[in-house]
């Protein structure tokens, strides 16, 4: 498998635009394509992809994850020659983007003032084609952000466009210059943000992550200021505020949601936070 990278500048972010799961038979084809305008990311379950970009040939096996460039000649060079699975993803650049075998610092095409010292110059790096050893939770992210993307409002056009973007921090290619700690507390943040909906104490992050349980604390405070359940807290809460002014759901259904079994408990936290309950916040501040 020859590293290939892409480099993505991402000022304005890449955007989210479809996902999907498929399921391919013994003798079946992807799709034959020229100048589709988005790129795809595909991540594999099971059998193996013979896809070609151009004049290249790869061949995608279970665990690994491949991308597709916009705008290229994708094509099967090879039918399936056993059932295939794999999930994907489309997703738009409006910005610059390279694929070549190294890293390529891409600058921004806005125009930032040089007086804002602290607008930093990001650039995503993807590999190509890769394994991944977190191929099930990246699954389970993309299985969530079809979900919001289905759910065909407001609140699931926004929670889409954060998973995709929590996917990309999951999948990127670490640069040498990040800590162990940096990189442990940054994924123990992308989980409690793609996960804040479930039961998560410190010891099933030291089971997920594989260190002890205090030092998932120490990660957290050291790099973010905040422990695991401060910062889980106060997501919820946010995701409570959204749904709060963007539907007309029971305060009940809203709690269980955001992952508070007990809706009192729910109310308590939320008025403690914001000083107001949560039907109060709701008709003070919903716009309708």
């Amino acid at each position: 498998m020859a590293n290939q990278y892409l480099s993505i500048s991402c000022l304005p972010l890449p955007t989210y635009v479809q996902s999907g799961h498929v399921i391919f038979n013994p003798g079946e084809r992807h799709p034959n394509r020229n100048n589709f305008q988005f790129f795809v990311m595909m991540f594999m379950v099971r059998g193996k992809l013979y896809i070609a970009e151009d004049d290249q040939k790869y061949t995608v096996q279970p665990g690994e994850m491949f991308i597709l460039q916009p705008k290229h000649h994708h094509y099967s060079w090879k039918p399936m020659d056993e059932v295939t699975e794999y999930y994907w993803i489309h997703f738009s650049v409006i910005g610059d983007y390279r694929q070549s075998k190294e890293f390529k610092q891409l600058q921004s095409i806005i125009q930032v003032p040089s007086l804002h010292y602290y607008t930093p110059d990001i650039t995503l790096f993807l590999n190509k084609h890769v394994h991944l050893t977190n191929i099930e939770s990246a699954c389970s992210v993309v299985k969530k952000i079809f979900q919001s993307s289905a759910a065909q409002n407001s609140v699931g056009f926004w929670q889409a466009q954060q998973l995709f973007i929590d996917l990309l921090q999951q999948v990127q290619s670490q640069t040498p210059a990040k800590s162990t700690t940096t990189i442990l507390a940054s994924e123990i943040q992308r989980y409690l943000r793609d996960h804040f909906d479930e039961k998560i104490t410190n010891e099933k992050l030291g089971d997920i992550f594989h260190v002890h349980p205090n030092s998932i604390t120490t990660s957290m405070k050291k790099t973010f200021g905040i422990t695991p359940n401060a910062f889980l807290t106060k997501y919820r809460l946010e995701e409570a505020v959204k749904r709060l002014l963007s539907t007309s759901e029971q305060i009940s259904k809203i709690a269980a949601d955001v992952g508070y079994q007990n809706v009192y408990y729910f109310s308590m936290t939320f008025k403690r936070c914001y000083g107001l309950s949560p039907l109060t916040y709701r008709k003070r501040y919903n716009d309708k």
